[in-house]
Parts: structure tokens; sequence; C-alpha cells
């Protein structure tokens, strides 16, 4: 079955909010290229994945992340016959949001901003990209295209409309455009949601090795781990072939449940794949079932080491601190975000100094914390 039909195709893209002098055909690589030159990508290089950016230099970072993210989209896009550079893009950009410190400081910002409509980082991605980042053209946002926006908003899926999250946050972010927040969203970025898990499943076992806090003998109990090891014996020298038997195997089965469900429901167009009531791309049930599997060994046996646990509670006591402090002494922002905050309430300023702390980078926010709380020095 030819599934290149349901590809997005960049001159049919419903465009831009602001109008740009660009060839059709490139809309989606100016994208892709618009996110790799911006700031909060660049950033993305000193926050956190699993492991604190200071911790080693061999551990995935959030930058690191995003590119096999969008590595493993680009191999998932290219076998279907997809657009690449949306798939990509979407990738790329889909922690352009996240605060410092990975899913602590997450935690810690949403804690702090409770009582002020909370905090979570796929909004802040959206957010970053419609008003924070500066573009060249425009003051505010980098004006990217329909199909990435609607990518990042259902990264996880539909919405739901009558939520005041989809009604008011993402709609009025982007009002010009009418998202349909109920419908699913591209093949293209379908392919990008499912690669974010294919990639941190693989380098999360990668860096939890590489830490010693897992060893060879417990990832054998992993049914998809035995599947990928088979009879060869691995070690700390040559475990990177199992770490790519990992990704092979997920990604063939994506592939193959992908097309059977393209086979099997003979969309009529990409608005019928939108339309469809559940994910076009996906898993099979048993690899779904893998999947998760993985996902709880991981969780018990990497991302609640006494190690990430000593690294969570300080990221997020180091974020209310932050947080709390700017509240009460607005006047010490630097100038630029000082100046967003006078004559706002108190709801607007805390919602500023969220958007100021989920911009630092770890080592940014460790030194910004050592400069305010611990300096014996007054200047």
């Amino acid at each position: 079955m030819d599934i290149s039909k349901y590809a997005s195709s960049p001159i049919e893209s419903l465009g831009r909010i602001y109008k740009e002098k660009e060839n059709p055909q490139l809309i989606f690589l100016n994208d892709k290229n618009k996110i790799i030159f911006s700031p909060s990508f660049r950033r993305l290089e000193y926050k956190t994945q699993v492991f604190v950016n200071h911790s080693g230099d061999h551990y995935r970072t959030r930058l690191t992340h995003s590119l096999e993210v969008a590595a493993v989209a680009k191999l998932i896009a290219r076998s279907l016959q997809l657009n690449e550079d949306l798939a990509e893009a979407i990738a790329l950009s889909h922690d352009l949001g996240h605060p410092p410190f990975g899913h602590a400081g997450e935690d810690g910002l949403a804690e702090a901003m409770r009582d002020f409509g909370g905090f979570d980082h796929n909004f802040h991605t959206l957010k970053v990209i419609a008003q924070l980042e500066k573009g060249i053209f425009f003051e505010n946002g980098l004006n990217l295209s329909y199909e990435i926006i609607e990518g990042l908003a259902k990264h996880n899926g539909p919405l739901n409309i009558e939520s005041e999250f989809a009604a008011k946050k993402v709609g009025e972010l982007f009002r010009p455009f009418n998202l349909q927040l109920d419908q699913y969203p591209t093949l293209e970025a379908q392919v990008a949601s499912l690669a974010d898990d294919i990639a941190y499943c693989a380098h999360d076992i990668d860096d939890g090795l590489r830490a010693g806090f897992i060893s060879f003998e417990e990832l054998m109990q992993v049914s998809i781990i035995k599947m990928a090891a088979g009879n060869k014996p691995f070690n700390k020298n040559n475990y990177q072939y199992l770490i790519n038997n990992i990704r092979e195997i997920m990604i063939n089965d994506l592939l193959i449940e992908t097309k059977k469900r393209i086979t099997n429901n003979a969309f009529s167009n990409i608005q019928a794949i939108r339309k469809h009531s559940s994910w076009t791309v996906a898993f099979s049930s048993k690899m779904e079932e893998q999947k998760n599997e993985i996902k709880n060994f991981l969780m018990n046996n990497v991302y609640r080491n006494y190690n990430i646990n000593r690294m969570r509670y300080k990221a997020k006591t180091l974020m209310h601190n932050l947080f709390y402090y700017f509240m009460e002494e607005p006047g010490c922002l630097p100038t630029n975000w000082n100046k967003k905050v006078i004559n706002s309430d108190l709801k607007e300023r805390a919602i500023i100094i969220g958007d100021y702390i989920a911009g630092m980078t770890d080592r940014f926010a460790i030194d910004e914390h050592k400069r305010i709380f611990y300096s014996n020095t007054i200047k």
C-alpha cells in the first residue's frame, strides 16, 4: 500500500500566523532551521534528561535526547514515506519548554505555582515558540507552521476541548489557528511522539548501565531486553549493540503495526486519519506491554535510585527557593524580566517568574541560587 499519499505536503500546509517570503516547498525545513538556531534549543545542552548535566560527559542531556528522538523520527518517517522534515522538526522542538533538572525541576516549579495555574512543560513548549522566543522577523515567537504547532499541542494525543487547558491556554496562544484539539495530529506528529518513547527506553537503559544503577543480570529479566540480547553475552565493553537492538526491535514493530492499521482502515485522506478514534502510528499490543515493562523497570531501578532521589529533592528545593525569592523580591529579577512584572497582579507576576526560571539551564539555576543564598560577598 502506498502510504506516501498520507504524507503532509509542504505546499498544502495551513501556513503561518504571519506570512513570510519563502519557497512553500521549504516551509517545514525552514521551521526545523528556526528551531535549531534558537537560544531555547541551544540551552537544552545544559538541561537534565535523567542525570544532572554536570554528572558526567556521556550521560544524555535534554539536547542529546531531542537529537536521538529526531533521528528515530526521521528514520521512521522515511521508512513510511512520510515528510521527514516535519517529523524531525516536531521531534527537535518537543522539549523546548522543559525547565532545568528534568522532571524533578518541573515538579518543583509546578508545586510552587500550584495556586497560579501550575506548570506543564508541554504547554510551556508552546509558549516558548509562540511568545518567549525572539524571532528573526517578529518580536515574539518563532512563527512556526500550523503542522508543527498542532504536533506539539497534541504530543500526547487529542485534548479535551472543554477543558480550561485546551480552550483557554492553548487556544488563546494560537487564536488565528483552528487546531482542532479534539482530533489526532498528522502521521508525522504521531511518529515524533512514539519516537520519544523509543529513544528514552533505549538511552535511559544505556545511562542506567553507565551509572552502575542496573546490572546485565537484572536487565535479562525484562522480556524485550532478553530478545534484544539473543544468545550474545554482554558486558560494559560491548553493550551498545544491545541498546541498538532495543531501538531496532521497537522501530520494526511500530512500522509493521502502523502499516497494518493504515491498510485495515483504508483511510481516504489525512483528515480521515485526524478524525480516527485512535492512534494510527502505534506499537502492537504485545510491544505496548513490553514498552510498559521497560518503563516500570526504569522507574524502579533508575528513576527511583537513591542518588536520583537525592537529586530530585535538591532540585525541587532549589526551584521552590528561586520562585519564592523572586515572588517576594521582583526587583531582584534581571532588568528585562523586572520590566515585565511592573504593574502586574500576583498571578501575572508568578507566571512571568515561572517563565524566567523555566528558561534556565541546570548550571545557571545552580549559580543563581548560590549568588542569592550562599554568596558571602555583597555586591
